[in-house]
């Protein structure tokens, strides 16, 4: 495959994650803006997320063929991907107490652009490992 495309995979990875982490809401209530670090248990997501990237940087920049990196990528994909929708589902616990709010919660744009990035970071670790590789 492709360098660029694999590098621009990877870049376009790290940029979703750090724009869902500091930029985007996770949540709406009304016109009030509910950023991650308001979740119970957004430093999972952090933390998975820059590991992902980090792995997907090694994947990249590793000359030989290492397939544990493929497979410490894949999982740690994986676990980032289960960690946004976990903190993504909670997305009504952030005020809700024994009020009850006038004004109801919805999803915000943070958790499927973090669940896009991870899925491009792996894609980034796939595509450096081909499946076939060709014949001379």
């Amino acid at each position: 495959m492709s360098k660029v495309l694999i590098r621009v995979a990877a870049v376009v990875g790290a940029a979703g994650s750090l724009v869902a982490v500091f930029g985007l809401p996770w949540a709406w209530y009304g016109d009030r803006a509910v950023r991650l670090t308001e979740f119970p248990g957004w430093a999972w997501y952090v933390g998975a997320a820059v590991l992902l990237n980090l792995v997907t940087a090694g994947t990249i920049i590793e000359r030989g063929r290492r397939g544990w990196l493929l497979l410490v990528a894949g999982g740690l994909g994986v676990v980032t991907i289960v960690a946004a929708v976990v903190v993504m589902a909670h997305y009504a616990d952030v005020f809700l107490g024994p009020v009850v709010p006038a004004v109801r919660p919805s999803v915000g744009p943070g958790g499927p652009v973090a669940v896009l990035a991870a899925l491009a970071s792996m894609t980034a670790a796939g595509l450096r490992y081909p499946r076939f590789s060709r014949s001379s």
